[in-house]
């Protein structure tokens, strides 16, 4: 019967839902509805493919992949077929995705709860209370635009699925619904394929009784898979997003060892998660020597702990990523908090006649008041951090829109690509690769700026741009132009280099009270007319900021 409350789990995950988002966005001062750079780069292929002028991140310009995530373009292309400025359509889209996701926890725990024949109450109300603690979550899946709240809703979709199958007969009505989520889940990023074939494959061991549904899930991912994968080499010409040509290093060492460097730091500086996954250790343990004695809720654990420690191996292996509240985590936020949720589900059913059991519940919300600030208070911490993600977009879309009132309109060189890409209807060359095959080609061994380490200086000097545009530094200050000294290292120490400083002039573009540094070349600047819109410096006026 606790499995019936369909309706209150409902209003909870949409509490939660608005709740979180608005502390995500009230902690970290505000976040303007945009999205992040990342997300505006696929934000800008979706446009173009709507607007009829391919997949491609240049107008006319080669097909290149710059997007990991296939079905969120395929998403947003319909956004903006609808209309074109679709910023709010995409945040409600997200919302309603972790919506999604935090129902499906919930109901996953409740089921959970009840094969394991506890107490689901204490399990939601602290399950709820972990998600509160999370702002990191809801500001990735709803404010970022990205398409983490669509992967962690099929993700953990696809495990409350097959928890029910491995544990209950009725889990069979649902097989429609897996072969759907094994559909999607490779769409979605190219891992997906890993997540779903180890999800299906060991609910496979631990069910086999269900072969025909699960053998049924496996091939249906394998064809999706090679589905997307035979697209990608007859459009791009490559197998993969050529974001993981520009990421990846063919150095798989390198590549391991920043991955667990990465996992090492969400475990130790990600509050109460080193406690979340050694309580999963032992949840899964446990799960295993019970599920050999039949135990109900021992096998449906089993498949929500190989869908947590498969995600935290999955990305520690690719090497990890730079963003701010470890990205590539956040998908299995919902989930961490899961075990430790019926653990004290357990205790509370156990002591529920005890003498103890008022100071335990005393106890109880003690430790969720100190969750919370905890949470919170990290989340606080990050939002200089946060906010920069957004920034970068809202200067590239400046930026953008002033150059296209010069003339001619130069080819520009660009490191955060997102931004402007959205608003500059010149040419771009993505410098750090990923939205540009032969720089993300160029070098397979990745050394330096963790998934920024693509660019090349002989192919710079072969496509040479017009303009090196750094609108995301400081700008002129009085006769000089400052510059951060450390945005030399993602670009091999190039402006740093004579042949660079007898090629390109410093520059600052302006506009009113709004001013962009960047470099430029003399032969474009004999063409242009811009009386004060570019502001010209020699070397020896550029100032380092240490």
């Amino acid at each position: 019967m606790a499995q019936e409350r369909h309706f209150e789990d409902f209003l909870l995950a949409l509490g939660l839902t608005v709740i979180g988002a608005a502390l995500a966005w009230l902690l970290s001062g505000g976040l303007p509805a945009i999205g992040i750079d990342d997300a505006a780069i696929t934000r800008s292929y979706a446009e173009n493919v709507a607007n009829g002028a391919g997949y491609v991140y240049n107008v006319g310009g080669e097909r290149v992949e710059g997007s990991t995530a296939f079905l969120w373009v395929a998403i947003l292309t319909l956004a903006y077929s609808l209309t074109p400025t679709p910023e709010l359509l995409i945040i409600a889209l997200c919302a309603v995705f972790a919506l999604v996701a935090v129902y499906t926890t919930l109901r996953l725990a409740r089921a959970l709860a009840d094969w394991l024949e506890i107490d689901p109450r204490p399990a939601i109300w602290v399950l709820a209370a972990c998600l509160l603690a999370s702002p990191g979550y809801f500001m990735w899946s709803v404010w970022t635009m990205m398409e983490l709240a669509l992967w962690s809703m099929l993700l953990i979709w696809m495990v409350s699925l097959l928890a029910r199958l491995v544990e209950d007969d009725r889990g069979q009505g649902h097989t429609l619904c897996l072969l759907v989520a094994a559909l999607l889940m490779p769409l979605v990023r190219p891992e997906g394929i890993a997540a779903a074939i180890g999800l299906l494959v060991l609910s496979l061991l631990l069910a086999p009784r269900f072969w025909r549904a699960l053998g049924v899930g496996v091939l249906a991912a394998l064809a999706s898979f090679v589905a997307v994968t035979a697209f990608r080499l007859s459009y791009f010409g490559q197998p993969f997003p050529n974001t993981f040509y520009a990421k990846v290093s063919s150095d798989k060492v390198q590549g391991l060892k920043d991955g667990l460097k990465y996992l090492l730091d969400f475990l130790l500086s990600s509050p109460f998660v080193e406690i979340f996954v050694v309580i999963w250790l032992g949840g899964v343990l446990w799960a295993l020597i019970s599920a050999t004695q039949a135990r109900p809720g021992a096998r449906a654990l089993l498949v929500a702990g190989a869908a947590v420690f498969g995600i935290l191996l999955v990305y520690a292996a690719l090497g990890g990523d730079h963003f701010v509240l470890w990205r590539f985590y956040q998908p299995v936020a919902p989930l961490l908090p899961l075990c430790l949720a019926l653990l004290v589900a357990a205790g509370v059913t156990q002591a529920r006649s005890s003498a103890l059991r008022g100071p335990a519940v005393l106890a109880a919300g003690a430790a969720a008041i100190g969750l919370l600030m905890a949470g919170w208070m990290q989340y606080y911490q990050s939002r200089f951090n946060i906010r920069k993600e957004y920034t970068l977009v809202e200067q590239g879309l400046g930026f953008g829109h002033f150059l296209n009132e010069i003339e001619p309109l130069p080819t520009i060189g660009v490191g955060p690509a997102g931004g402007i890409a959205l608003a500059y209807n010149g040419e771009i060359l993505d410098l750090l690769g990923l939205n540009w095959v032969e720089m993300a080609h160029a070098n397979p061994v990745k050394v330096g700026m963790r998934n920024h380490a693509s660019f090349d200086k002989d192919t710079f000097w072969k496509h040479a741009p017009d303009v090196l545009a750094a609108f995301n530094r400081p700008c002129a200050e009085g006769n000089s132009l400052a510059f951060w000294s450390h945005a030399d290292n993602a670009f091999d120490g190039l402006y740093s280099d004579d042949k660079f400083r007898s090629a390109y002039v410093p520059v600052a573009f302006v506009q009113g009270g709004d001013c962009w540094p960047g470099f430029a070349q003399p032969d474009w600047l004999a063409q242009t007319t811009p009386g004060e819109a570019i502001k010209t410096f020699d070397w020896a006026d550029v100032k380092s900021l240490d």
